[in-house]
């Protein structure tokens, strides 16, 4: 059974993707609101995140870099991808939510790729907690461009990371 449940909904443009962890949700909490443990597992494996700004205050931005740096991961070796989370709402431990945008090394953001809303969950199960992600899009089109692009995996293995980071 897979750990990550990706569930599309191409009527109400919307992608959940849940994952259950065995850690207390102020870890996972932790791990998107400080910017040296969001630098460890945000991007999938055989990518290194930079973070250039991290404001983690409603209204406040975060701009990010990705690098592939694992050559078994042949034409995504030495890519960068960048982008810009403008935080909209905090209630922590409980949930966030931003708007995600793919952006260049300057912050400046690019109007030809698709934008999200992402709405962050953390709810406690038994000491366990399960991360809810949930993305909007304008368009069902805007959504399937992003799955075409190996977002769910992408999320699936950050997840991954992530996972190591709050095991510890």
């Amino acid at each position: 059974m897979e750990k990550t449940k990706v569930t599309k909904d191409a009527e109400n443009k919307t992608l959940t993707i849940e994952r259950m962890f065995d850690a207390p949700k102020e870890k996972l909490w932790r791990a998107y609101a400080d910017k040296d443990w969001f630098a460890q597992w945000w991007g999938p494996e055989g990518w290194e995140t930079t973070v250039k700004a991290f404001e983690f205050t409603p209204g406040g931005r975060i701009h990010y870099g990705m690098k592939c740096i694992d050559q078994t991961q042949g034409e995504f070796y030495g890519q960068e991808s960048w982008g810009v989370m403008e935080i909209e709402t905090i209630d922590a431990p409980d949930s966030l939510t931003v708007m995600d945008y793919f952006a260049d090394a300057a912050g400046a953001i690019n109007p030809d790729m698709p934008a999200q809303k992402l709405t962050v969950t953390f709810e406690d199960e038994n000491g366990r907690t399960r991360l809810i992600s949930r993305s909007f899009y304008d368009t069902a089109e805007q959504l399937e461009e992003l799955l075409q692009m190996g977002m769910a995996e992408g999320f699936a293995s950050s997840a991954d990371k992530l996972e190591k980071l709050v095991a510890g």
